[in-house]
């Protein structure tokens, strides 16, 4: 797995995909500098009467709920319609369905759809979006879901049978990431409490995961995106001298981390 790893990190740097990100105006600007640091081409597109023909030119869209707003949510099902039609790759970040009915109705329609390649939260928004009780602290998840030794069966069993339903790869983050599909579960244990001291990761974490979707193989992008994020983490942390500087190195570390470092440093079990 680490060789298909580092053969779609390539990939992306060498086809620059054009990755169409509709998020949220917090973490807009760090998500286009994370697609860049990969070698991808972000575009930020959201009026509603562009975003079709911008969403057909992609090799990926990313749909974020965060800060969600009546013209965003227009935009979102435009593009999610047209990347289905053109068989472009979507990942659907479940920002705030955990916390907002609002969000949770339309992350619903939104799947009614269809055409979701992945489907990204946090442990809250994806036990919520699966029907299940969860324990969310507005956006955040909460303690009560973290992912855990003692509950990673359970939660791969929730998440499971959520992407069963769906069709789409599940990318919990948190603490401990999980990937899970239908038929497979990953456990991955990178990453540093700094970066929860700066907002915007958990977005960062979906534009990466996007940009590695355009290479069409959701399992090793989920993977992929987890793994760098929280290994830019580790090696911005060592570095940094608090929030402000963490956020520079953490950019520059996920720019130029090496095969080596990504491969010395992954934490990954198969469950």
């Amino acid at each position: 797995m680490t060789k298909d790893m580092l053969e779609l990190r390539k990939k992306v740097r060498r086809k620059k995909p054009l990755i169409h990100c509709i998020t949220n105006p917090i973490s807009i600007h760090a998500c286009a500098n994370a697609v860049l640091a990969l070698g991808a081409r972000p575009i930020m597109a959201e009026h509603p009467k562009e975003v079709a023909q911008i969403t057909a030119t992609a090799g990926a869209l990313m749909l974020n709920l965060g800060n969600i707003t009546d013209v965003r949510m227009e935009s979102m099902e435009i593009s999610l319609r047209t990347a289905k039609e053109n068989d472009i790759p979507v990942l659907l970040d479940l920002v705030g369905t955990a916390c907002s009915d609002l969000r949770f109705r339309y992350a619903k329609h939104l799947m009614e759809i269809g055409g979701i390649a992945v489907l990204k939260g946090n442990t809250s928004e994806l036990l919520s979006i699966a029907d299940c009780p969860s324990h969310s602290i507005g956006v955040d998840a909460g303690e009560k879901d973290a992912v855990t030794s003692q509950n990673q069966r359970e939660m791969a069993n929730i998440f499971g049978q959520l992407s069963k339903e769906t069709g789409a790869v599940i990318l919990a983050s948190g603490k401990k990431d999980m990937v899970v599909s239908a038929s497979s579960v990953y456990v991955l244990s990178n990453g540093d409490p700094m970066l929860a001291c700066i907002t915007g990761t958990g977005c960062m974490q979906g534009a990466v995961c996007t940009a590695y979707l355009a290479g069409r193989n959701p399992i090793l992008a989920c993977i992929l995106a987890a793994a760098s994020m929280g290994i830019a983490g580790e090696l911005a942390a060592e570095k940094c001298h608090g929030p402000g500087s963490f956020q520079i190195e953490f950019l520059d570390q996920l720019y130029g981390m090496s095969d080596l470092e990504l491969q010395n440093r992954i934490r990954i079990e198969q469950i």
